[in-house]
């Protein structure tokens, strides 16, 4: 009975080893879709996308209620509004959900700011409470082109990446007041590669 145990513990033993020691591999792009930016996992570094945005900003003097029109112009208070939403996202779907080592994002755009992941195994994943932070590089700036690894560990159906839109000050407009209107464009990624055990 006792080598029985034996054999049974170290078969066990091997069994969990072979399993750590399998190859960590990249997925293929005919495994990942996403739906907003098909460019993002088509397995083609040459071709790019950016993140859809959707707001700008005003910057303008303002007055405060209850203040006359009067007031001299050094007291008026210079303003920056966020109109729409800063944050943009995409969203990948695994064709099934996986262990994911790492993820990989081969970035278009010098600087990606504000950059953060977040995953689920939830289908269809609930906005509120389904994404679980990635915590690996959570809210940093993304630098340069060099592509950039996420350590992610863990099974994924869906990974939504959000990163802040940046301001476009070449093509701001001046309206009325004196006020300045500043869009937003998003960041652009080549690629977006996906690593684990299969």
């Amino acid at each position: 009975m006792r080598i029985y145990g034996l054999f049974v513990f170290l078969l066990i033993g091997i069994m969990g080893c072979a399993a750590l020691n399998q190859p960590i591999n990249e997925m293929a792009a005919s495994r990942l879709t996403c739906e907003s930016n098909p460019e993002f996992v088509d397995g083609n570094l040459e071709t790019e996308s950016t993140f859809a945005v959707n707001g700008f900003v005003r910057k303008a003097y303002h007055l405060h209620e209850g203040e006359g029109r009067r007031l001299a112009y050094a007291q008026r208070r210079y303003l920056t509004v966020v109109e729409g939403q800063r944050r943009t996202e995409a969203i990948i779907k695994l064709d099934a959900p996986t262990y994911v080592s790492y993820v990989e994002v081969y970035p278009a755009s010098r600087r990606i700011q504000n950059f953060a992941m977040m995953t689920t195994t939830d289908d269809p994943p609930r906005f509120d409470v389904a994404f679980e932070r990635v915590s690996d590089k959570q809210h940093q700036d993304i630098e340069g082109l060099n592509p950039v690894r996420f350590q992610i560990g863990r099974e994924v159906l869906y990974l939504r990446m959000s990163a802040d839109g940046i301001e476009d000050r070449q093509n701001s407009v001046q309206g009325e007041n004196s006020s300045i209107e500043i869009p937003f464009i998003g960041a652009a990624i080549r690629e977006v590669k996906f690593y684990g055990r299969e």
